[in-house]
């Protein structure tokens, strides 16, 4: 009797004791894989700001260089270019299109071309406008371009070996006072200044004599400019009507001849 009640005990005891093992087992592990688990993850976050900062590092844009600039400001470029790293100097997400946009409102840059070198270079070519005449307006001059934009306002005009040009229509005909000048090369540099219509109609100075042409047969009209140029007093020479007429003003006088046909 007494050895079964002694049998009966040691089992509990052995069970009680097992379940104990076993709980201390499932403690200990369960506290060892959480450990495990914090490690883990913050190795992760380690690793993840480890490869972005290398990342970043290897893309970062280290050198910037610049082609074509001669007469633009190049503070200006240095501003803008400097201003665009400061935003973000990774080249993958480095924004063209805006820094080009920006550069082309500088006055003497006509086109930019911006090319990525990677994996930290940046290309920038610029071309400038080729200056072609003056505008005069409101009595002040511009210096403009082939394509007719106003690079700058100029003091002194008579420092440049230009053209001047003037009407309110100039700038939008710009296209027909390079053709007129390009169809008459042997004239452009006793042309002083052209002056444009409303009608596209063009008169033009030269040795300080005004030329009226007319809209049609220019190139005529314009042959027989030569005649006139070197004519004392003469103030002014009328070839809208050559066909029939030429009107001249000499000092304060006028005078009409008849076309000889």
């Amino acid at each position: 009797m007494f050895n079964f009640y002694k049998k009966k005990n040691f089992r509990k005891i052995y069970i009680l004791l097992g379940i104990s093992i076993t709980l201390f087992l499932c403690i200990f592990l369960n506290q060892n894989l959480s450990i495990k688990n914090v490690l883990g993850e913050t190795n992760k976050d380690l690793f993840s700001k480890k490869l972005l900062v290398n990342y970043n590092s290897f893309f970062e844009i280290k050198k910037v260089t610049l082609n074509g600039r001669s007469k633009s400001n190049l503070d200006s470029i240095k501003k803008i270019v400097n201003s665009s790293l400061d935003k973000n100097k990774n080249i993958i997400n480095y924004d063209i299109s805006n820094i080009r946009n920006s550069l082309e409102e500088i006055n003497w840059i006509n086109k930019v071309f911006i090319r990525k070198i990677f994996p930290n270079k940046i290309n920038i070519g610029i071309e400038e406008h080729k200056e072609f005449a003056i505008f005069n307006k409101n009595e002040k001059s511009f210096l403009i371009s082939q394509e007719g934009k106003i690079i700058h306002e100029i003091r002194n005009p008579k420092a440049y070996k230009l053209i001047n040009i003037e009407g309110k229509f100039a700038i939008q005909n710009i296209g027909n006072v390079k053709k007129f000048i390009s169809n008459n090369a042997e004239l452009e540099e006793q042309i002083s200044k052209i002056i444009v219509h409303s009608d596209n109609r063009l008169d033009v100075i030269i040795n300080n004599i005004l030329f009226k042409l007319p809209n049609k047969n220019t190139k005529e009209a314009t042959g027989k400019i030569l005649r006139f140029t070197n004519v004392k007093n003469l103030k002014m020479v009328d070839l809208r009507f050559f066909e029939k007429k030429i009107f001249l003003k000499i000092d304060t006088k006028k005078m009409a001849l008849k076309n000889k046909k």
